[in-house]
């Protein structure tokens, strides 16, 4: 009876080793994996890209590791679609004269579909209606003017893959909550380039994020267009101009990352939280070391994959959801960890 009893553990350890070994290691998956399984189930099936199918995509500029992602996205959908891609961006955040070039440029080679990202809400109208003059699909994002576009005789998919205000607001009003602990205190926000959609976008929502808190008050809001120099030399002078500052909302994270410089360099190092936007991996670290108050994540690179998946199913005739998008994470001490695969 005493060996039967062995032989039977000895048979139920075996079978349970054998299923836990069929078992990945890592069931859950990660909020990167997470976010593209998501975004490509509200897309849904692409069909099959036409043979030689090739696609142009015009950026803001490849100096902000945002975009470097992006463009490391679009061609990695690339070589999983099996289509031809031209990825190229202006030199700076704000050359709108160049990037139209690209664009025209792009549309003379007649590429099958050309997805732009705007700088501004008009630079690009000019181009997207050479592009529909021949017949060619185009992917927008929302920051462009839709009216303007369409009356001048443009008709590009228009996806609104980011909600910006949200974005903005959401980093607020953590720094907002974190400083209400703390008894509040003076705040200020350090906008992008006025008049892009996604610097308006972010700074009413910072504004509105940080006026959620009685405790907080807003004494400063300034352009940086969405350079690191400029963002240093505009926190330097706000610390100077206001030596109880205890908050600083960035519209993205280049910006932010400049300000956290100039903290340390005037001596304040954990006095100012500050908040960026984009998760790019100079801000992750900055978080995991406690430097950076947050970042709003959203990844460029799913962005760039999603996209490419649109132009293609646009192409060839499928109906594009008008709720596509990307979901945005808010990143900080507490959950930083758990978006290292973040990009």
């Amino acid at each position: 009876m005493k060996f039967k009893s062995v032989s039977l553990f000895i048979v139920i350890a075996f079978f349970t080793m054998a299923i836990y070994a069929t078992q990945p290691l890592h069931a859950e998956t990660t909020l990167f994996e997470r976010s593209r399984t998501e975004s490509f189930a509200m897309l849904g099936e692409v069909p099959a890209p036409k043979t030689g199918f090739r696609m142009g995509v015009v950026l803001i500029t490849l100096a902000n590791p945002y975009w470097v992602s992006m463009k490391n996205g679009y061609e990695q959908a690339a070589i999983d679609l099996g289509i031809a891609i031209d990825v190229q961006a202006a030199p700076q955040e704000n050359s709108t004269t160049a990037q139209l070039d690209i664009l025209e440029n792009m549309v003379a080679k007649h590429y099958d579909a050309i997805s732009v990202h705007t700088i501004t809400a008009h630079n690009l109208i000019p181009g997207l209606v050479k592009a529909e003059q021949k017949g060619i699909v185009t992917v927008a994002s929302k920051r462009v003017d839709m009216k303007a576009a369409e009356e001048a005789g443009a008709n590009p998919v228009a996806l609104g893959l980011v909600d910006y205000y949200a974005q903005g607001k959401t980093g607020a009003e953590y720094i907002a909550r974190e400083l209400a602990g703390k008894g509040g205190g003076e705040v200020a926000i350090i906008e992008g380039l006025p008049g892009a959609p996604q610097s308006q976008g972010r700074r009413d929502g910072a504004w509105d994020g940080f006026n959620s808190e009685p405790s907080v008050k807003i004494v400063s809001i300034q352009p940086a267009n969405w350079d690191r120099n400029k963002a240093y030399d505009v926190t330097t002078g706000l610390l100077q101009a206001h030596p109880d500052l205890k908050g600083i909302m960035c519209a993205n994270d280049v910006m932010a990352l400049a300000a956290v410089e100039a903290i340390d360099r005037a001596g304040k190092t954990g006095q100012v939280m500050v908040g960026g936007i984009d998760l790019i991996g100079q801000a992750r670290e900055a978080i995991t070391e406690g430097r950076l108050a947050c970042s709003v994540a959203f990844s460029p690179f799913v962005i760039g994959e999603l996209v490419t998946r649109t132009a293609i199913a646009a192409s060839m005739g499928k109906k594009i959801p008008e709720s596509l998008r990307v979901i945005s994470v808010l990143a900080n001490k507490n959950n930083v960890h758990l978006l290292e695969d973040w990009k």
